[in-house]
């Protein structure tokens, strides 16, 4: 009995270590990625909504950076064609150009 516990507990152990060398590695990369590439972690930025990287983003390294800022340009342009194609409608509605006359009564110009 006290052989399993304790093979059970060196078991449980070794897990939690590898996770936490595993955790640090993840760390590392993720730390390589923003040195390595500053230029290309300011312009996600810039693009994205919020100011700041997506969640996960640094896991895939520099391919992962510049696919998201080319959907993320992407969509942006999108939205502002959309926004183009799409105008207000009371920018476009002439509006009567009233005069007031004498007799308090109002009249066209």
């Amino acid at each position: 009995m006290l052989m399993e516990a304790n093979n059970q507990f060196v078991l449980d152990r070794r897990q939690v270590i590898r996770r936490k060398v595993l955790a640090i590695g993840r760390m590392s990369r993720a730390y390589q990625v923003l040195k390595s590439n500053p230029d290309l972690v300011d312009q996600l930025k810039s693009v994205s909504i919020d100011g700041k990287l997506p969640s996960g983003i640094l896991s895939g390294g520099e391919q992962a950076m510049k696919e998201a800022i080319l959907t993320s340009s992407a969509t942006n342009y999108k939205k502002q064609k959309e926004q183009k194609d799409h105008p207000i409608t009371f920018y476009n509605c002439p509006t009567p150009n009233y005069k007031i006359t004498s007799s308090n009564r109002q009249g066209h110009v």
